[in-house]
């Protein structure tokens, strides 16, 4: 064959697929532009909700802290809540339809100001000590990763990924 011929062949194919693909790609960028709307308004509320002192962190680090009624902290990170205590637990609190990361955050948020024990009874907790380098060497707190020990009943499942 020659260079005419198979350019004509292409030429043909792509004529006969485009409309096929056409589809399949409009839904696509729709589906992209639905999901950054989304995460936009999320962001503009979370930010509504936060003290500055708390946007000031979240601006920085992308993680705010919060202090709940009895007094303890807590670190609200992007798919995750950390104690901040001695035993650093992470918590986990999964939404059960996809919803932006800011919205995850600002409930979280919410519920541990509201109603901390509620927050501590539903999320999944697992030990979380990887953020120890950030806090003063004050609390005695040592980095140390992998899974979770199991002595607990709610170690017994391995923390979420954070390969996001």
């Amino acid at each position: 064959m020659t260079a005419a011929t198979w350019w004509a062949a292409g030429l043909a194919a792509a004529v006969v697929l485009m409309p096929c693909l056409v589809g399949p790609i409009r839904r696509s960028w729709a589906a992209h532009v639905r999901r950054r709307r989304a995460r936009l308004r999320a962001e503009a509320l979370l930010w509504a909700w936060l003290s500055p002192a708390q946007r000031k962190q979240y601006r920085r680090r992308r993680w705010f802290e919060v202090t709940t009624a009895s007094g303890r902290r807590y670190r609200i990170l992007q798919g995750a809540v950390v104690r901040l205590d001695p035993r650093g637990s992470g918590y986990c609190i999964e939404a059960t339809s996809p919803v932006p990361v800011a919205d995850e955050m600002l409930a979280n948020k919410l519920l541990l100001e509201t109603n901390e024990r509620r927050f501590l009874a539903t999320a999944h907790r697992f030990p979380y000590r990887s953020f120890a380098a950030s806090l003063p060497s004050d609390l005695g707190l040592r980095p140390s990763f992998g899974r979770a020990t199991g002595d607990r009943p709610d170690d017994r499942r391995e923390p979420p990924s954070w390969n996001n």
